[in-house]
């Protein structure tokens, strides 16, 4: 059986003149001329094989095959003028995607404000919360656009191309019963005794390996239950300041020898050149010095 050909045009005119009842009114709601309108009306029965309207002077009424024709058509043009509306839109409201990979240091004023210009520039942005082994991945395989990770002092190789960020400060917590039995300040040998809770898994070696100092050591990245680990005393953290870990309830700040003046972590922005988002890679690049800037840390 052949396929049935029919254009836009026939179908526009075929549901102007059932809803109007004649071809004048119909070429009045169109701006057309009445017999383009009957041209085409005839082109599409042709096409079908039956007629659609009887004819009774002037006033045209749908056969039994018109009425249920005109239901399908009715609903045809309806998506068809969402389809002209959308299409008109889209050079005033074109987006782009964006996926951003994070360390959980990465503090959430900051991702909130980065969050904030996206929304303005019509990004629709992706965040995926993951260690700094997981962010070279995503890049690597095109599953992420930019990645905000610690710095690990060494080369990206010649796939990957980085910028500073900026620094965190870091400090010791726990609660406050934890080392009731320790002398003050607290030795690097008290905190080895005691379990860790860290943020970095022992895959992502060089982060792990710079934050790790006791044997033994339980795994979070999500804050909320960093935050039960400590407030319980399963275990002490050493943690970005912006947590704000000594407002939580029964945590405090410890003392130990090493201080914390002088403390900090590097954070560094990691894509791989080349994308075909290269434009707003390099717009939101510009922007992420200033977010860092005006984040509350």
């Amino acid at each position: 059986m052949a396929g049935l050909i029919y254009s836009f045009a026939q179908l526009e005119a075929f549901t102007a003149v059932a809803e109007n009842g004649g071809l004048s009114k119909a070429a009045v709601a169109l701006k057309k001329d009445r017999t383009t309108l009957r041209d085409l009306v005839d082109f599409l029965e042709d096409g079908l094989g039956y007629a659609l309207f009887i004819r009774d002077g002037r006033t045209l009424r749908l056969t039994p095959e018109g009425e249920q024709l005109q239901r399908q058509a009715h609903l045809l043009m309806r998506q068809v003028k969402a389809f002209e509306a959308f299409a008109r839109e889209v050079p005033h409201g074109a987006t782009q995607d964006l996926t951003l990979a994070y360390d959980p240091f990465t503090p959430r004023a900051f991702l909130h404000g980065v969050i904030a210009e996206m929304v303005a520039r019509k990004v629709r942005l992706s965040l995926i919360c993951t260690s700094r082994d997981e962010s070279e991945r995503l890049l690597a395989n095109n599953d992420a656009d930019l990645a905000i990770c610690q710095a690990r002092n060494r080369s990206v190789g010649n796939d990957m191309e980085w910028r500073a960020l900026g620094a965190i400060d870091m400090d010791f917590y726990a609660a406050s019963g934890l080392f009731a039995d320790s002398a003050s300040p607290l030795s690097l040998l008290d905190l080895s005794l005691v379990p860790q809770v860290v943020m970095h898994p022992a895959s992502d070696e060089p982060v792990a390996r710079r934050l790790q100092i006791s044997g033994h050591t339980l795994f979070t990245n999500e804050p909320e239950m960093l935050r039960g680990l400590l407030e319980r005393g399963c275990g002490w953290g050493f943690l970005p300041t912006h947590f704000h870990a000594g407002q939580w309830q029964n945590v405090k700040r410890l003392h130990t020898e090493v201080g914390s003046q002088g403390i900090g972590q590097t954070m560094v922005t990691i894509w791989k050149p080349g994308s075909d988002k290269r434009s707003t890679i390099a717009e939101t690049l510009s922007l992420l010095p200033d977010v860092w800037k005006h984040s509350a840390l």
